[in-house]
């Protein structure tokens, strides 16, 4: 057997164009879109109903996510088991899921089965009863979960995080046990009815796709009869924030480690500097090999891990740095970070360190378009945010493009001490 030459590298290309198929949109006869993508080999099909259904929808944070989790707990023809079983028998999945903006139910499934196993979908969506005994069993488990959790440094610090961050407004709502308390059955129903409609709905079909599938989807998501198609309206942000204290502390006098989170408010995906902050971003934290990796996990051995990151609702973004570190350096992990941001201020990035993040992003995008169903979640991504899909090749562009001469402009801009929230949960020393 020859081995290979592991001393000579293997060759390298550039990345070139990256091909989109653009979902070919459909109508359904109730007047819902259908957005389908058909591409592959296997006979597998992922369909997915999206609602503008987000926890952001509702005065108490929790209200989506019941909603969405109860809705395969029992409807008027089944329970939760039968509901289970009327999946697995066919070796498919079905989840539910939520975010601050939308909320999401997925089927994957053989084609073959669709017949069987759409139906429930549709079942899930137009007959829950929310039933007491399940919801009440669903409510004290999740309970004692979040009771649990508020030991946890790093929970404690995401959660007032994103408070600091979108205090008193829609995205600032965060989780405490009076939440759980006050929210009742009739709650899930009404959001249920408010918001989980087939009129509210769009519908992302990928995977190979045949003539027997679409008459399928047709036939079970397209003979429900609609009260009103609202899914563009958006939400009123418009109002601002508060100003907060930039440092805050949080003590766990028992805590072996303490939580950092540092970042501030930034903007949504269509402004001009976000492309560019992406970038910052992995070079400051966003894969192994960044700035902060290296200094503070292989130099320092402060942490076993740290990020940075630029994150995106629908009406608003931030930046975060978050970590663990021992509590007894916590002081000094702090200034490590603020010396990196600092670099970033002050000199320019070097070409090779550029050009490796160049093509790390780059090979990331790539391979986020790697199969139909990742490729509708590329379209997902953007169509949900009012944007289409010329935004990759932007991207693209922009990774290929950027100078380090303007990702040090943005660190000025963007990544100023006095704009930034410090927060810490734990210990700052012995």
């Amino acid at each position: 057997m020859i081995s290979p030459d592991r001393t000579t590298k293997p060759i390298q290309h550039p990345i070139g164009t990256i091909q989109m198929i653009e979902p070919e949109k459909l109508i359904l006869p109730n007047n819902v879109p259908v957005y389908e993508l058909s591409a592959g080999t296997q006979e597998l099909v992922k369909i997915e109903l999206v609602f503008n259904a987000g926890s952001a929808h509702h005065s108490n944070p929790l209200t989506a996510a019941f909603t969405s989790g109860m809705l395969q707990e029992g409807t008027q023809k089944h329970n939760a088991r039968e509901i289970a079983s009327a999946i697995d028998d066919y070796g498919a999945f079905l989840e539910t899921d939520h975010d601050k903006d939308f909320s999401a139910i997925t089927l994957y499934t053989l084609n073959r089965h669709l017949d069987k196993t759409l139906p429930v979908v549709r079942e899930i969506l137009t007959e829950p009863t929310f039933p007491e005994k399940e919801w009440e069993i669903m409510r004290s488990n999740r309970l004692d979960k979040y009771r649990i959790n508020l030991g946890k440094v790093n929970y404690l610090a995401g959660k007032r995080f994103q408070e600091l961050l979108f205090n008193h407004s829609r995205y600032g709502s965060v989780v405490n046990e009076e939440a759980y308390q006050s929210l009742s059955r009739t709650d899930l129903e009404q959001f249920w009815k408010e918001h989980f409609r087939m009129a509210d709905a769009i519908v992302l079909v990928s995977g190979r796709l045949d003539d027997q599938v679409r008459e399928t989807i047709r036939k079970v998501l397209g003979s429900t009869v609609p009260l009103r198609h609202s899914f563009e309206k958006n939400l009123d942000f418009s109002g601002k924030t508060h100003p907060v204290e930039r440092v805050q502390f949080i003590e766990k006098k028992d805590a072996i480690q303490s939580a950092i989170r540092i970042g501030r408010r930034l903007f949504t995906k269509d402004h001009p500097d976000y492309f560019g902050m992406k970038v910052l971003s992995t070079i400051l934290g966003g894969y192994f090999g960044s700035r902060l990796m290296r200094n503070i996990r292989e130099d320092k051995g402060y942490t076993y891990g740290i990020g940075a990151g630029v994150a995106c609702y629908r009406n608003d973004g931030y930046l975060a740095i978050s970590t663990e570190v021992g509590a007894d350096v916590c002081e000094q992990a702090l200034a490590e970070i603020y010396r990196e941001i600092s670099i970033l201020q002050q000199e320019s990035v070097p070409r090779e360190e550029l050009e490796l993040v160049r093509n790390y992003l780059l090979g990331n995008l790539l391979k986020s378009f790697d199969g139909p169903m990742e490729r509708m979640d590329r379209f997902k991504a953007t169509h949900l945010f009012g944007l289409n899909l010329e935004f990759y090749h932007q991207y693209a562009e922009a990774i290929r493009n950027i100078e380090a001469g303007t990702l040090q402009r943005l660190a000025n801009t963007w990544l100023q001490k006095d704009d930034l929230i410090e927060l810490v949960v734990g210990r700052k020393g012995k």
